[in-house]
This record gives structure tokens, sequence and C-alpha cells, in this order.
């Protein structure tokens, strides 16, 4: 997006009729939890302005949360991101496992010569 488009869509009015939920996490629409938020804002002294969209759907909404929601929906994204990182570790150590084995079966079959590691 031209930095120009997004600077109108930074400055767009917001709209007037904004739902307040209690969960961010979960889409209104098909009910997963794959919500992120795309944007961000403070709403005043105690509240957040936020555009949220569900991974699942693609369905965008504009919220406005307190601090309190906020905060939950942050750990709940730290604990999201946190599964995701365990699963890309394993999945990495696997791969990694893999080829250590693959390699060690080519040396005993004596498959490799030295004119492989040039």
């Amino acid at each position: 997006m031209p930095i120009s488009r997004l600077v109108r869509w930074l400055r767009r009015p917001r709209p007037q009729h904004v739902e307040t939920p209690r969960e961010l996490q979960t889409c209104p629409e098909c009910g997963t939890d794959f919500v992120y938020p795309i944007t961000w804002t403070e709403s005043g002294p105690s509240g957040w302005w936020l555009l949220l969209r569900c991974g699942q759907c693609g369905v965008r909404r504009d919220v406005i949360a307190s601090n309190l929601v906020v905060a939950a929906f942050d750990r709940v994204l730290d604990e999201d991101l946190e599964r995701i990182r365990s699963e890309a570790d394993r999945l990495e150590r696997e791969s990694l496992r893999a080829q250590a084995d693959s390699f060690g079966t080519a040396l005993r079959l004596d498959l490799l010569t030295a004119d492989d590691f040039r």
C-alpha cells in the first residue's frame, strides 16, 4: 500500500458504532479464536480502539475495549505466540534429527567421499 493511502486510511473517521466485547480473541462470525490486532490506539484514559481481523474467516471489526480486556487479550496473544515458538522449535529439532540420521546412514554405508565436502 503506498504511504499516501496508508496515511488516508489512518486518518479515516472512526465508525460511530463499534463493539465492546469481553473477549477479543473470539471471532463473532465463525467462533474461532484466531483473532489478532491489525492496529490499535488509545481511546480515552481507560480504553483502546482496535481493528481486529480473524485469521480463519478474514472478518475485520472495530472494537473499543477497556484496559482490562486489552490486557487479557495481550496475555492470550503472548500464550499463543509461545505455543507457536515451541512448536517451531520442535519441528526444527525433528528436521535436524532426520538430517543427522540420514547423514549417519550415508556414513555407515560408505556413500560419502572427500569430494562431497569440497
